[in-house]
């Protein structure tokens, strides 16, 4: 890639990860781990978030935070009145913890997911996996991924295109030609370096996992929410955008 195809791609508006959150699904969960995998994806949840008017707040808040219309200490002085409100039993930490937890996990989601989107626009070939060392706790299995140049189209991004893990900072970015050259294969072990439900791309799945778990998480949920959501399955408006 030269540096007029480098200008081109990335002086696009980048709009993308805006779009990427806002095709996502409202779907009211009690667990963390309710909805995995690239079900994620596709889906806006936060444990505990089971009543909807809860959830279609805090979506409207997460939504202006991606748009670039709220920084973090404006989402949490938001965020401390909509849990009162609502009687949101937090679960793991405090306001102040999951506040920071949704806002930078659903930024970083949206921004690679658009990242990703750029991509494919641009046609571009191969990418480089980068681990930031700034963070004070490095994975083992994300330092050992930084470096890695691949095609765009290699399995190896299915499972460990970034954030593959809660709070990873790792990013991937256009690899040059002398990397390229240089590039050595995927490392060992890869299919399982990701976090745990975090072995997906942000950016390229999502609509078929999300279908096959709500079904499965149907039975999970209070009894009102079981029925409603059990009605829009079967509506044709859902079932095009699982489509």
């Amino acid at each position: 890639m030269n540096a007029a195809d480098f200008a081109r791609v990335f002086s696009l508006p980048f709009a993308e990860a805006e779009a990427f959150f806002l095709d996502k699904l409202n779907i009211p969960t009690l667990a963390y781990d309710d909805l995995v995998g690239a079900a994620q994806a596709k889906a806006f949840v936060s444990a505990g978030a089971y009543q909807a008017d809860l959830l279609d707040e805090l979506r409207q808040i997460t939504d202006r935070a991606i748009a670039g219309g709220m920084d973090l200490k404006e989402f949490r002085q938001q965020f401390r009145p909509l849990v009162a409100r609502y009687g949101w039993q937090l679960k793991g930490g405090g306001s102040a913890w999951r506040s920071d937890l949704i806002w930078r996990t659903n930024i970083r989601s949206a921004y690679q997911a658009g990242r990703w989107q750029q991509f494919e626009d641009g046609g571009i070939e191969y990418l480089k996996y980068v681990h930031n060392d700034s963070v004070s706790n490095p994975r083992p299995h994300h330092v050992a991924m930084d470096g890695t140049v691949l095609p765009r189209t290699d399995p190896f991004w299915s499972k460990n295109y970034p954030p593959n893990g809660w709070g990873c900072h790792c990013r991937a970015v256009v690899a040059l030609a002398g990397e390229i050259e240089k590039a050595g294969g995927r490392p060992e072990g890869w299919e399982k370096m990701a976090d745990s439900g975090w072995d997906y791309n942000v950016g390229d799945s999502g609509k078929e996992q999300l279908a096959a778990s709500m079904q499965q998480k149907l039975a999970k949920l209070p009894g009102d929410i079981a029925a409603a959501w059990s009605n829009m399955l079967s509506l044709r408006g859902l079932a095009e955008w699982i489509s």
